[in-house]
């Protein structure tokens, strides 16, 4: 197993994680110090005095998610390549996965040419992988369910110079997209997918990883059908592993040749406290 703590890596200490714990974990994110709640802290918390620092709380409220202070007007993640806007949502979320950075400086390092492939990248989100491709010449299509999140996306687009790369914003239902462009008979050379553990699609459709995934592994094999080039799939599901993820995925694509890996996603403090921040597989053609 190859384990990526990525949290002290970030381009420009854009990004700190500073303690976890009892379900909170505490970040420093473009410059704001931020308290969250999450299920996914577990253990106790040891830096105690920082804790009161944060100049963001979030926390679980009834059935909502309530923020306490005030981010910055222009609160952004330069990224190096590219940069994201950022805000409190009232899913929890601020705009960037951090943990996702290790994936970020793979594809700027990948040996492989990309420009004039075709990406395509489900659950695309407020849009770091896709402007990563984009970045590299790749012409990428970005799907996502929520129509405030490909606008997210697209806003950081425009921000980071990238605004005229050939990239396609779609707000769709990834199964849903990619049943369609099977039918067109559209194929693509680079397949990402971030899928969340549940979610529902702009017309209702309801996703759950656990009996959607290989169903969407399945559909990813056949859009990439004699052509692929680069696969990059994560998921934060608990449940559900690297191996069992890299499992499905060389089942399915039945690759010849390349290198694939698999590991677990993790944040990691300045004192090697390790958290578990999801799973990936990722594979790339030898280079022709």
């Amino acid at each position: 197993m190859v384990r990526h703590g990525v949290a002290n890596v970030m381009l420009n200490h854009q990004y700190e994680l500073l303690d976890f714990g009892r379900n909170e974990k505490l970040e420093c994110i473009g410059g704001v110090v931020v308290r969250r709640e999450t299920p996914s802290a577990p253990g106790g918390k040891t830096a105690s005095l920082v804790w009161e620092q944060s100049q963001l709380r979030g926390r679980v409220v009834g059935e909502k998610y309530i923020w306490d202070g005030t981010a910055p007007a222009d609160w952004r993640f330069d990224a190096g390549d590219f940069e994201l806007q950022l805000k409190a949502t009232p899913s929890g979320q601020v705009g960037v996965f951090p943990e996702q950075s290790a994936n970020w400086d793979w594809i700027k390092q990948c040996p492989t040419d990309l420009a004039g492939l075709k990406a395509i990248n489900l659950f695309g989100y407020t849009g770091a992988t896709t402007l990563s491709l984009a970045k590299r010449g790749a012409q990428v299509v970005h799907v996502d369910a929520a129509k405030s999140v490909v606008s997210w996306a697209r806003a950081n687009a425009l921000s980071s110079g990238l605004a005229d790369s050939p990239i396609r914003w779609m707000v769709e239902d990834a199964l849903t997209f990619v049943r369609r462009e099977l039918k067109r008979g559209n194929r693509y050379d680079i397949i990402v997918a971030d899928p969340p553990s549940f979610g529902r699609g702009p017309k209702g459709e309801r996703w759950k990883l656990q009996r959607d995934l290989i169903h969407l592994i399945e559909s990813l094999s056949a859009l990439s059908q004699g052509r692929c080039k680069m696969v990059l799939l994560s998921c934060h599901t608990p449940g559900i592993d690297h191996g069992q993820l890299r499992r499905e995925v060389e089942n399915q694509f039945q690759f010849e040749s390349g290198t694939g890996s698999s590991f677990a996603l993790e944040l990691c403090t300045r004192d090697n406290k390790s958290l578990p921040s999801g799973n990936c597989f990722r594979w790339v053609a030898d280079k022709s």
